[in-house]
């Protein structure tokens, strides 16, 4: 998530977003995780030319998490599911998008993968 969060604050900060959404709760649990906010995240990537900044600096504060702490990071957004109502309302319609028919993607990072190209699109 760490690189997905620095391109969409990229974008947020170059106004170029688009249809993605900054600071939503997957952004939230990695700035949990780094013990930051959004705020904090878009002035460390305002000041770094590239991902390699970013992670040198959040080496240098401490804020990247130990071992036990990335696992349980990693483990929290690999089972991210949809949860309410619109929540679930929204993930129906962006996996009916972008893999149809594809009831196996259950999780917006399953949802991600295809979008990403790390899950074939079609198949079942």
């Amino acid at each position: 998530m760490l690189a997905r969060t620095i391109d969409k604050a990229r974008a947020c900060l170059a106004g170029t977003l688009g249809e993605y959404i900054y600071d939503c709760p997957m952004d939230r649990q990695l700035f949990a995780t780094l013990a930051l906010n959004a705020d904090e995240f878009l002035r460390i990537v305002r000041r770094s030319p590239d991902d390699v900044a970013v992670v040198a600096w959040l080496r240098g504060t401490s804020a990247l998490p130990d071992d036990e702490r990335a696992a349980a990071h990693n483990d929290a957004i690999d089972r991210w599911a949809p949860e309410s109502e619109a929540s679930c309302a929204r993930f129906e319609a962006q996996r009916e998008k972008l893999a149809p028919g594809r009831s196996d993607i259950t999780t917006w990072t399953d949802l991600i993968d295809v979008e990403e190209g790390r899950l074939a699109r079609v198949g079942g």
